[in-house]
């Protein structure tokens, strides 16, 4: 009984406090020129870990979304200009009269408008645009090669499965005369709705993560509908709300919800570029998400026979669920978009028995009850063809819910393709 109440509050310990960490270093996703007029759009890689008023510059006093805005623009705007004839060339800075965040709640749209105090000349060859207020020391850096249309991109290469809104990991084998095998590991959300200025997001996300075999190993599915909260100190909430679990076959399901929060650590080493005087470009990066939350609901159908417990749901459960995630990028090498090696662990603890299906050190699975902790880790070396699309080598351990079936040192080698969305809609 001891045990299961030091279970119980270690879960309740991961739910009500969150995981401090270093402030991740915000990122430029594009830069552009707004043709005919005085002004660039500048559109940060989101969620962005910077408030309103840190973007926001305007000498007369407040603007629509921020109360005390910048006096002067945190922001360098240089503009370079190559001679044909001699091949010199010439840096101006352009002032910058006001810097405005046009959308509103800057950490969920991160696109900011610089007024600048002059027109650039469309026969620039680079301009510079640079945010010199992030915390931490680093400047985000973007670099503008030709005056184009402004755009809007709405998808942007993800740094991993948790941080994809679309993610498709597998593999598949046809055989002549019986049915294909595969292996599937894939996750999709959508936004359906945004509120607050973009804080709050309400999403509908589904999970997938099984294979062709009869006892299938892992065997996991799972649909929600998250309410999440993207502060500006890079930390999210996530609210408890309706989802399910079960397995391939629907011998087990439950009902569940899962609130927690994630504060994410980051940092980008950065070297001279030597294609752009003056400016630097990102050879590496490494991350780290680390996630404290409880799952908690119902079992509504169990179907595995268990000695001394009779088949049906086995009733309500709560689960502590610490957990964390890792990358390290490495981007324009080896003639790839990038190398990415990512790592993600969680431990489910419950607090009272959950079925349990154990693999190891015997030749016929076989289901039990049990409260033991529930560890599984993932761990994938991503050759990214393109920004969005590569080639995946995958290790798996451990068990998933709901039927828990243990993976006993999976590997597989396939395709993955992963992509997030840049802005929260309106």
């Amino acid at each position: 009984m001891q045990l299961r109440n030091a279970k119980y509050l270690l879960g309740m310990a991961f739910c009500l406090y969150g995981v401090r960490g270093a402030y991740a270093a915000p990122k430029i996703h594009t830069a552009k020129v707004a043709p005919g007029s005085q002004q660039i759009w500048v559109q940060f890689e989101t969620p962005v870990a910077l408030a309103d008023c840190e973007v926001e510059s305007s000498p007369s006093g407040p603007s629509p979304h921020c109360q005390t805005p910048w006096k002067s623009a945190p922001w360098l705007v240089v503009v370079y200009k190559k001679d044909p004839s001699t091949g010199q060339e010439t840096v101006t800075n352009i002032n910058i009269t006001t810097s405005t965040d046009i959308l509103g709640h800057f950490q969920a749209n991160g696109l900011v408008q610089l007024d600048l105090a002059t027109m650039v000349a469309d026969d620039f060859s680079r301009i510079d645009v640079t945010f010199t207020k992030a915390k931490g020391g680093s400047l985000p850096h973007f670099s503008i090669e030709k005056a184009t249309s402004p755009t809007n991109r709405w998808v942007a290469p993800a740094k991993s499965k948790d941080d994809s809104n679309l993610y498709i990991s597998g593999t598949f084998a046809p055989a002549g005369g019986s049915s294909p095998s595969y292996t599937i590991d894939s996750k999709g959300s959508y936004i359906l709705h945004s509120f607050a200025k973009g804080a709050y997001t309400i999403s509908a996300t589904g999970d997938i993560n099984t294979d062709k075999k009869k006892t299938a190993d892992p065997d996991s599915f799972h649909w929600a509908i998250p309410v999440q909260y993207i502060s500006t100190s890079n930390w999210t909430a996530q609210f408890p709300t309706i989802g399910m679990e079960l397995d391939k076959k629907g011998n087990t399901i439950n009902l569940v919800s899962a609130p927690g929060f994630t504060y994410g650590l980051g940092h980008d080493f950065v070297t001279p570029d030597a294609k752009n005087k003056g400016a630097n470009r990102v050879f590496a990066s490494i991350g780290l998400d680390l996630t404290g939350g409880v799952e908690f609901g119902g079992n509504l159908k169990n179907d595995y026979a268990v000695v001394n417990k009779t088949i049906g749901g086995q009733g309500w459960f709560f689960r502590g669920t610490p957990s964390a995630s890792a990358y390290v990028i490495i981007p324009n090498v080896f003639h790839l978009s990038k190398i990415s090696i990512t790592s993600s662990y969680i431990a489910r603890i419950p607090t009272r028995d959950e079925v349990f299906i154990e693999t190891r050190h015997t030749s016929k699975p076989f289901p039990e009850l049990t409260d033991r902790t529930r560890n599984y880790v993932q761990t994938a070396i991503n050759f990214m063809v393109t920004d969005y699309f590569g080639f995946q080598i995958k290790h798996q351990y451990g068990s998933l819910p709901p039927a828990f079936s243990f993976v006993q040192n999976s590997g597989s080698i396939g395709l993955v393709f992963a992509l997030k969305e840049t802005r929260v809609p309106q």
